[in-house]
């Protein structure tokens, strides 16, 4: 099961498309798992929220052990620096392990207009199968076209696709075929 916990308050279509989108990539059951608020600790010094320690301190729903929670937040977080320095920030996830998180703050602006809600959605979607995938072990694809391509990568069109390829599909499905055993 995948749990959606949101940290802010978001448009309940937006959620509703994004149950559908987790379902329809990993055929898991999804379901919004209540709100919860921005733990202050999780506040960094330059005034975005620091992604590994908001996992670590906001208090998690009630669980099944291989359930996997994403938070969803519009607050701007940070993730410690690699090897070239800090990436742009589009969520964070425990590699292998049952929390993520996806900001809205880097996605298209939500207007009003069809073309910028489904804009805003499908990025909304990508995003959060691509973390959701870090947490059943995925790794970065070099399939532009897949989830799982680098979000912060040049090679990604501006309107990415929110699916996996048939390489990450099927390394997904085992991974939670093996969770279900």
């Amino acid at each position: 099961m995948i749990r959606i916990v949101t940290l802010d308050s978001l448009d309940e279509t937006d959620v509703a498309f994004l149950c559908r989108t987790l379902y329809q990539a990993y055929g898991l059951g999804t379901e919004l798992a209540g709100e919860r608020k921005l733990p202050a600790s999780a506040d960094g010094e330059d005034g975005r929220i620091d992604a590994a320690r908001l996992l670590r301190e906001v208090p998690a729903p009630r669980v099944i052990a291989d359930d996997k929670i994403l938070y969803l937040t519009t607050a701007d977080l940070a993730n410690r620096p690699g090897p070239l320095g800090e990436p742009p920030c589009w969520g964070f996830a425990e590699q292998g392990g049952g929390r993520a998180v996806v900001s809205t703050k880097r996605m298209p602006a939500r207007g009003v207009s069809e073309a910028s809600i489904e804009a805003f959605r499908r990025r909304l979607g990508r995003e959060a199968i691509h973390f959701v995938g870090h947490l059943w072990e995925l790794h970065h694809c070099y399939d532009a076209r897949c989830a799982m391509h680098p979000s912060w990568s040049p090679g990604l069109p501006a309107s990415p696709e929110m699916d996996l390829c048939s390489f990450c599909r099927e390394k997904s499905e085992r991974k939670i075929r093996l969770a279900k055993t």
